[in-house]
Formats: C-alpha cells, sequence, structure tokens
C-alpha cells in the first residue's frame, strides 16, 4: 500500500473514532474521553507488545522495543487511574497522584528509547530544522509556564505541585517530539521504517497541543471544549497504533517480501478504487449513525387525531385509551449540567408521584391516569427551550419545572404563546415574580431568603459581607436582596467578585484545568477579602458565595489562598445539602473548617407524608437534600389534580376551547387545598408560595470514619464553630 493511502485510512479511522466523542453532549464528553483514552492507549500498548513477541530474537541487540512497550503500557496504567478517579469516584486526585508516577515513568522509557534510537543512526544530516524546531518549542514553553505561573497560586506547596505537574507534561512532550524529529530527518525515503516515525511524530505532535489546550481555553474562557484535548490525546494513541501496523505489515521478518514494482502498480491500482469507497461508505454510515444517536428526538403523543368519547382530541394533552383517560404531564428537569445534583432524585420522586396518583385514581375507581413525560434541561437556557418546544409538540399543558430562574425566563414566553403553565419546584428569582402570569412556584422568590441570610450573618457578629456569585437572573437577584438587606442592617458589602456560569459538565469537575479557571476569580476574591480582613479581621468578614454545583471546585480551590480560609462563608438554597460537596475531602474539609452555612426553605418535616416521603427516596438518595424532591411530588400532583377539573369543566361543557386563564385559576384553587408533602401551599398573586421557613446548613464530620455529612444547625450538638487562625 502506497504511503498516502495508509494516511488517509489512518485519518478516517481517527475521525470515525472520535465522532462519538464529538457527537455527544457536553455531559456525556468527559465520561467518553476517558474511556477512549484507556481504550486506545490499550490498542496501541496491544499492537506494540505484538511487535515485541514478533522480533522477540533481536531484543538483545536493540532493546528499543521493549522501552517503547514499557512505556504505551505505563501511558494505559495511567489512562485507567485518571479514569477511575474522574468517572468512578468523582474525586479529587492527589497532586501529584500515581497517574502522574505512572505518565512521568512512560515519559522517562520513551525519551531513552529516543535518545537510543538517535545515537544509532550513522550519518546524520544537516539539523537546521532541528535547531529551528528546538527554539520555536522553547519560546511556546515559555510562554505556557508565564501563563501558568500568572494563573496558579504558588504561595503553598499544594500549588506549586499543580504548577510543576501541569507545565511539566508539555514540556516532556516537546522533547519527545523534537528527538522524533530528529530521526525522522535522517531516515528520509525509507517507507517501511519512515510511515511508522512519521506516525510518531504526528501523534506527538497531537499531544503536545493537548496537553497545552489549556493554555486556549484560560485565553477564550471555552470551559467545554477540553474534550478537544482528549480527542487530539487519543488521536495520538491511534497514531502510534496506525504505525505499529504499518510496522507488522512491512517490517517484521516474516512479512518483508515487497511486492515487484510491476505487481505494486496493480495492486494500488486495483485496491484504490475499493479504498476509497470503503472509506466513503464508514464516514457516512459513522456520520449518519452518530447523528441518529444523539440528536434529540422529538416527543410525540401515543396516538395522533380522532376524538375521544368526551370530545377532547387525541392529539391533545388528554388521550383515550379504552375506558381510560390519560393526561400528559411533562417535566423538565436538570438531570445533566451545573445543577445535575438535584436532577435523578427529583425524577425519582416524581415518578413516585406518578404511580401514586394513579394509585389514587384507581382507588376511587376514576378512568383518569397520567402519563409523565420527562426532559432534561441540562441546566442550560437554551436546552430548556428545546426540551419545552419537544413537551409542546406532544400536547402538554402543564410542565412541572423548569427548576432554575434563568432557564424559566429563556423559556416563559414560549409557555405563554403556547398555552401551558409552568409550575416550577426550585425557581426563586424575584424577577419572575409577576402577577397574572403562567408560572407558578412552590418556593418563595429569594427576597425573603436574602432577608434570612443577611440576619444570620449579622447575628454571627459579621460586618463586612462579601459577595461571590454567578451572573445570572438568580445569581443577580439573590445577591442584590442579600446585599440590600445586609445594608438595611448596618453591614458593609464589598463590591465583590462575579462569574460568568458556564454549562456542561466540565464546569462543575473536579479537573485539574477546572482548577486553575477558578483561580482567576478566586485570586480576586482573595485579594479582596485580604484588604478587608487588615481592616475589621478576619471574625468581621465574610464570604457570601452564590452558585450552583460548581461550588465544589471552587471551595476544593478556595483552599490555596490563605486569607480565604480565615473567614467565614455562607451561601444559598443552590447549595444546601450538596451531596458534591461532602463526597470529596478537600471541599467537605474546607465547609467545615470556614462554617460554610446555607439557608433552604423548610418543608413540613413534622408531618407524616414526608417521614413516609422521605423514606421512600432515601432509600435511593441517602445523601441528597428531600427538600426539592418533595416539591416536585407535590407539584405533580397539583398538575394532575388541576388538569383532571379543567378537563371535566370541558367536558361539562361541551367546549373544545382551551382556556389558560381557567387552567391557572384551577391550579391556585387546588394547590391551597393541597395537604401536600412539603406541607400547606399558599400562594401570592405572583404565584409563589408565601412562607418565612428557613432552616439553616452546614457541613460536619463524624468522629466514627471521619466521613462528612451535612446537618441542620439547632438540631445537632455542636454549637456553631469560632475560627480561629
Amino acid at each position: 500500500m502506497q504511503p498516502i493511502y495508509f494516511f488517509v485510512i489512518l485519518l478516517v479511522a481517527i475521525a470515525v473514532a472520535n465522532l462519538l466523542l464529538i457527537l455527544a453532549d457536553s455531559d456525556s464528553k468527559l465520561i467518553y474521553s476517558s474511556w477512549m483514552l484507556i481504550i486506545n492507549s490499550l490498542i496501541a500498548a496491544g499492537l506494540s507488545m505484538v511487535v515485541l513477541i514478533k522480533e522477540r530474537t533481536s531484543i538483545r541487540r536493540d532493546r528499543t522495543g521493549i522501552y517503547f512497550t514499557i512505556g504505551l503500557l505505563f501511558y494505559f496504567l495511567a489512562n485507567i487511574v485518571w479514569g477511575y478517579y474522574e468517572i468512578v469516584l468523582d474525586i479529587v486526585s492527589p497532586v501529584p497522584s500515581i497517574a502522574d508516577l505512572f505518565l512521568m515513568s512512560a515519559y522517562g522509557f520513551l525519551i531513552y528509547r529516543l535518545i537510543v534510537t538517535y545515537k544509532r543512526i550513522e550519518k546524520k544530516g544537516n539539523n537546521k530544522i532541528i535547531y529551528i524546531t528546538s527554539i520555536i518549542t522553547g519560546i511556546f514553553l515559555a510562554y505556557i509556564l508565564n501563563l501558568m505561573i500568572s494563573l496558579t497560586e504558588v504561595s503553598n506547596s499544594r500549588g506549586i505541585m499543580l504548577l510543576v505537574v501541569t507545565v511539566t507534561y508539555p514540556i516532556l512532550n516537546s522533547i519527545l517530539t523534537v528527538l522524533a524529529l530528529s530521526i525522522l530527518l535522517n531516515i528520509k525515503g525509507q517507507h517501511h521504517i519512515s510511515v511508522p516515525w512519521i506516525c510518531e511524530l504526528i501523534g506527538l505532535l497531537a499531544i503536545v497541543v493537548g496537553d497545552s489546550w489549556f493554555a486556549i481555553i484560560v485565553l477564550t474562557a471555552f470551559v467545554d471544549e477540553i474534550w478537544i484535548s482528549a480527542v487530539l490525546i487519543s488521536s495520538h494513541y491511534m497514531m502510534l497504533a496506525g504505525g505499529l501496523v504499518w510496522y507488522l505489515r512491512y517490517s517484521v521478518k516474516w512479512n518483508t517480501r515487497w511486492p515487484t514494482r510491476k505487481n505494486q502498480g496493480k495492486l494500488y491500482l486495483k485496491s484504490s478504487k475499493n479504498i476509497i469507497i470503503s472509506t466513503i461508505f464508514v464516514i457516512v454510515f459513522s456520520i449518519v449513525m452518530g447523528i441518529l444517536y444523539f440528536s434529540e428526538i422529538d416527543i410525540t403523543s401515543e396516538d395522533a387525531g380522532g376524538l375521544g368519547e368526551n370530545g377532547l382530541s387525541n392529539s391533545g394533552f388528554m388521550q383515550v385509551h379504552g375506558d381510560q383517560e390519560i393526561i400528559s404531564i411533562g417535566a423538565i428537569v436538570p438531570l445533566t449540567g451545573s445543577l445535575s445534583s438535584i436532577g435523578k432524585p427529583i425524577v425519582t420522586s416524581l415518578q413516585m408521584a406518578e404511580q401514586d396518583i394513579n394509585d389514587y385514581y384507581s382507588s376511587i375507581n376514576s378512568t383518569v391516569r397520567i402519563k409523565l413525560i420527562v426532559s432534561d434541561s441540562k441546566t442550560s437556557p437554551e436546552s430548556t427551550l428545546f426540551a419545552i418546544k419537544q413537551l409542546s409538540a406532544a400536547g402538554v399543558k402543564v410542565v412541572v419545572g423548569p427548576a432554575t430562574s434563568t432557564a424559566v425566563d429563556a423559556v416563559k414566553d414560549y409557555a405563554a404563546k403556547n398555552n401551558i403553565t409552568l409550575l416550577s419546584y426550585a425557581s426563586t428569582s424575584p424577577a419572575l415574580s409577576i402577577e397574572n402570569d403562567n408560572l407558578f412556584r412552590l418556593v418563595p422568590d429569594d427576597k425573603m431568603q436574602g432577608k434570612i441570610i443577611a440576619e444570620k450573618m449579622r447575628d454571627d457578629g459579621i460586618k463586612v459581607m462579601i459577595p461571590f456569585w454567578r451572573a445570572d437572573i438568580y445569581g443577580n437577584q439573590l445577591m442584590n436582596a442579600t446585599k440590600l438587606n445586609f445594608e438595611n442592617l448596618g453591614g458593609k458589602v464589598d463590591y465583590g467578585v462575579k462569574y460568568k456560569p458556564h454549562t456542561g459538565k466540565f464546569a462543575t469537575s473536579l479537573h485539574r484545568i477546572n482548577f486553575i479557571m477558578w483561580n482567576q476569580e478566586l485570586k480576586k476574591l482573595n485579594s479582596i477579602v485580604a484588604e478587608e480582613i487588615s481592616k475589621y479581621g478576619p471574625k468581621s468578614v465574610a464570604v457570601y458565595v452564590v452558585a450552583f454545583d460548581e461550588i465544589t471546585p471552587i471551595l476544593i480551590q478556595a483552599q490555596l489562598f490563605d486569607p480565604l480560609t480565615k473567614v467565614r462563608w455562607y451561601g444559598s438554597d443552590s447549595v444546601a445539602e450538596n451531596h458534591h460537596i461532602i463526597k470529596n475531602i478537600d471541599s467537605g474539609q474546607f465547609a467545615l473548617e470556614t462554617n460554610f452555612t446555607n439557608p433552604l426553605y423548610s418543608t413540613a418535616s413534622e408531618n407524616t407524608k414526608y417521614i413516609d416521603f422521605a423514606h421512600k427516596l432515601g432509600n435511593s438518595y441517602h445523601d441528597t437534600s428531600i427538600t426539592y424532591p418533595a416539591l416536585a411530588y407535590d407539584a405533580l400532583w397539583i398538575a394532575a389534580r388541576t388538569l383532571e377539573q379543567y378537563t371535566s369543566d370541558i367536558a361539562l361543557n361541551q367546549s373544545n376551547v382551551e382556556n389558560t386563564q381557567s387552567l391557572n385559576e384551577i391550579l391556585v384553587d387546588v394547590a391551597k387545598s393541597l395537604d401536600g408533602v412539603s406541607g400547606k401551599i399558599n400562594l401570592n398573586k405572583a404565584g409563589d408560595r408565601i412562607s418565612e421557613n428557613y432552616d439553616f446548613w452546614r457541613v460536619d464530620k463524624s468522629n466514627h470514619d471521619n466521613s462528612y455529612y451535612w446537618t441542620k444547625i439547632g438540631e445537632d450538638q455542636h454549637q456553631d464553630r469560632i475560627i480561629s487562625h
């Protein structure tokens, strides 16, 4: 085979292999990238072992194959360890970790192999290109080092180690690249030998860029594009594997016979057509399958057209199947993204509610049944809008959710135009408190939360509040409410630091590059805190943070800044009982030491319904907050009873005309009459819950197994800790 055909096929194979990762949603990319690195590094290591076995007779005089194989095996082991940390444990790996040990060992063997190989070249050619490459590489590495030093906190050992480890990989890869280029330039023209070296050189260039990709992320803030780094590193392994395949085909002893020039030409002509056809087929097939697999399929009703026995169209929110009337109710839940910590338990609670509601209808011999349709908001405004369009296509008239105020704001107008009522279980922004609209919320708006957290800080002796918040409709409104109340109580509010909330899994991940990203905001915060401490003392200063699941990497990285560890931290309802914080030792310890206190709307935890619900849900999610699942449970009951009465009124009036205002009026009455899991529900004129009941939650540590857990202040036996440093 001509090298050009080989490289075309290899590049197509790499593109097809990475198609799964490229087309995956942002939350799945991290998982897929870990698996791809493991699989591709295993393939490369396996092929290297095959070459080693086939050339075992020459091992005594040439041990470079052994070094190469050992290096690839260490690569494979390192990827397994990284995958274990990120996928299985979901915890922060040590700096350095055992994965770093494996990687450093791999580089040692691979560099030594290249040095030995270069020394064996008898006649070395002009090395001007190598010198130029070395200079360019040196400039590139100097830039990377300067960028890292400006971003990393180096006042403590952990920060220094993070800097050293992060910068070491681009340096080692650059050394490998220069050595590989030196060898390639001195063996050019020998296809059976040079093709594998070309593969290795291209692969090394890919991994240099991949290991330095954090520089592009830092400069552009495109944090969700970290997956490109995984694609490049994965391609590195595939290039190595391709070079080994070529080497096995043309260099090992049992296959060294080359076809004659005449037969070669015939072979190329014959195979070229087949190669091109096969390549096109593979590309088209892979793209089609990828699109079908990853594209979001529209939700449609089970039946279309026709009129039910009560005159309602089967294409609407109610469908008639035999003697049953099926009411479709939608739910938009953050199953992925930066608030995914509450997603799964909410879906479980909704499924519990669906079962309980249908059991209730069955017990009273009603023909009504409900059908729950869940869609993922991905904690993204764009995905939420897509989700509600799907639900609208399914004929849904009431949607339980969305969870976040940003998501609600993104779909509110669309819902109003399409006669859809929103019943949110977690949205709290005061900006969305509007009378006579299509939004109802089973939690109070954040004017009340801002009041109670400001009072809590004052009671704790805080004189200066420094906000650190996500700059969206939720974060901005809550920070403003807290600021206003704290200033009214005589406190001082600093200008603080606001950050752009990113979407996708990487924004909340425990990847080292994510920590580096947070350094930029935390350095600003640290400077402000240090200044206020010098004026008022650490006991009078507090950090007030409004975040989603990104709170975990924030707390982990904040421990690098000494002033941030000296003051108290306060948070919001979106963080209270977050299980990611207590799952990681570093974030759990920081939350413990800083008395990280978070308010959360208080449900009626004394009633029997709540206790039974908490017991059922706790069997599956014992480390998760019960509050939002309980509110979602009640929301589905309200939606079901509202639509049941609404359809009865339509049937009674022999009308098929939808009246959203009538539906909303019924919803308010149903909510008032419901004795829910979360207690009595009273709504104000804006459709928000009326209540001043909030609990405060903080992290504590078990003396039994040293694990961290959330505890409600007032229910534990510990007094508020006084931070002393």
